[in-house]
């Protein structure tokens, strides 16, 4: 895998370390593609490796606070963080190379590479319509083929219908000849099927999304149930080992981003947040021990102790919530930066989480339980998604460690049959205890956690402690809804701005796009 890594840094030298580009517009010209793609499995390491190292960066720096996981004074004041000049990095600047790969493997009549390009094709914009809402999407990535520059906004809804569409083609064409090996594929190592596992997993992710509304042009239910009544064509994650996830290496230039911080970063903000200490603490959750670290104080004292602090407050107050810096917890050491401390940092231990085997077995577990599906037990994919978040989490930590250990993270023995776990109660309560799981099982998985918290409004913590309920100077009073389109886009394509803008509503944060209605 180095030997990939190094060949195509040198034969093509355009890997892209950050996610957004000047505006828009890039969506349909990026000066770095290539003209012409003779071998069209070249691009394909540099796309991964771009969109999965922009991925995590926005996920640390903004996706933990908007999904109240961390807090963060900068980013959680919604004022300088998440406006128009900062909203750019979540655009995915390899899109282009993507497209590419779309329309070169079509001409070739090459399958697995096409069925690649759309799924990716497909995930990338499946964040940013939930980012933004109304997106650039049908007439986007065709200024090559077809001069377009500036792009019309599709409606979210019908940007959903077709990525639903879309996944089904690309789980056809992954499926053919699915035995043969995917060359320069570093996230899957050239499984095919585990591609098709994947592209199946994000589409089942968004026919949730929109389970719950009403009046749709698709019949949610008839797709999940053709889905998992028939693994042979639908094949989907089976275990943790399929998860699609992406592994930084132990070489300069390649580690974890987090590894790389500095330690003004990692001590003076990003401190866990307290709607996530008070629902681990709630469940005895030992995976706790995998998001942060017991206070310095506490550990200096002999009795380890996590401590949250809330997001929205100003700086001062922040730093003293709980009586200091060393009073607050921190991150854990599965993302330790080398400048702290470089016999305990690891530069492979975090990951890029795209799409887990968890995060399915939980969609599952509310699809059953809610009658969208006959297949399965309900309480049989609950209990798997816990269990495999757990095993997730203590499969990250080094033999090397000694705090946190796997040992730390694995579950209690009484987890699954404690009150708050347990698979009892009204539907309403079950239905409630699948979306507590589903959002810590979440953790670092984008900005997943923020939009299932739109869907369901679970944990009830992020809307009974809104910004402004503390001394702060955050720019709204309630939690955000969406981010504003970035400035450049305004610049250069604003009619089409403006129409989609005139339809959604004001081009702010606490407007409700269409999966938020």
């Amino acid at each position: 895998m180095k030997k990939i890594y190094k060949f195509i840094s040198i034969i093509l030298g355009f890997l892209f370390i950050q996610s957004c580009t000047n505006d828009f517009e890039d969506i349909n010209t990026n000066p770095n593609s290539p003209e012409e793609i003779k071998q069209v499995e070249l691009l394909l390491p540099s796309i991964i490796n771009s969109a999965s190292r922009s991925y995590f960066s926005n996920t640390l720096s903004r996706g933990t606070i908007v999904c109240d996981y961390l807090e963060d004074t900068f980013t959680s004041m919604f004022a300088s963080a998440f406006n128009a000049t900062d909203t750019e990095r979540y655009y995915f600047g390899c899109l282009r190379d993507v497209q590419n790969i779309i329309d070169a493997s079509d001409a070739e009549a090459n399958p697995h590479m096409l069925g690649i390009g759309i799924t990716l094709k497909s995930w990338m914009f499946q964040v940013m319509t939930d980012m933004y809402g109304d997106f650039p999407y049908s007439q986007a990535l065709k200024n090559k083929t077809e001069g377009n520059k500036y792009p019309v906004y599709d409606k979210q809804e019908d940007i959903y219908y077709d990525l639903i569409a879309k996944l089904d083609e690309a789980n056809t064409l992954l499926g053919k000849n699915s035995a043969e090996n995917i060359s320069k594929d570093i996230l899957f190592d050239g499984d095919a099927v585990k591609w098709q596992k994947f592209a199946n997993g994000l589409r089942i992710r968004l026919l949730m999304r929109i389970s719950d509304k009403s009046g749709l042009k698709i019949n949610v239910a008839q797709l999940l149930q053709e889905m998992v009544s028939n693994p042979a064509k639908y094949p989907l994650f089976e275990s943790n080992a399929d998860n699609a996830v992406f592994t930084f290496l132990n070489e300069e230039g390649n580690y974890a981003p987090s590894y790389t911080n500095t330690p003004a970063d990692f001590n003076n903000s990003r401190f866990m947040a307290t709607t996530l200490a008070a629902n681990l603490e709630a469940l005895n959750d030992n995976r706790i021990h995998a998001y942060a670290s017991p206070t310095k104080n506490s550990v200096v004292q002999g009795n380890p102790q996590f401590a949250g602090v809330p997001n929205c407050l100003n700086t001062a107050d922040e730093i003293n919530f709980n009586g200091g810096t060393n009073d607050n917890s921190t991150l854990s050491n599965i993302f330790l930066p080398r400048s702290i401390d470089p016999a305990i940092a690891s530069p492979t231990a975090a990951q890029t989480i795209i799409l887990t085997y968890s995060e399915i077995q939980l969609h599952l577990a509310e699809a059953r339980e809610r009658g969208l599906i006959s297949t399965g037990n309900a309480e049989t994919y609950y209990r798997e998604g816990i269990n495999a978040s757990f095993e997730y989490w203590a499969s990250r930590v080094p033999s090397y460690f000694t705090y946190p250990a796997s040992s730390n993270i694995l579950p209690q023995n009484d987890y699954m049959t404690q009150p708050a776990v347990a698979y009892t109660g009204t539907q309403a309560q079950k239905l409630e205890k699948i979306y507590t799981q589903k959002w810590i099982a979440l953790f670092f998985c984008g900005f997943e956690g923020w939009s299932e918290w739109r869907r369901t409004g679970i944990p009830h913590q992020i809307s009974t402690t809104p910004p402004g309920g503390y001394n702060s100077s955050s720019a709204i009073n309630e939690w955000p809804r969406r981010i504003p389109y970035p400035q450049f886009e305004q610049n250069y394509n604003n009619k089409n701005y403006k129409e989609a803008v005139g339809r959604q509503g004001a081009d702010n944060l606490t407007t409700r796009i269409w999966i938020d209605k």
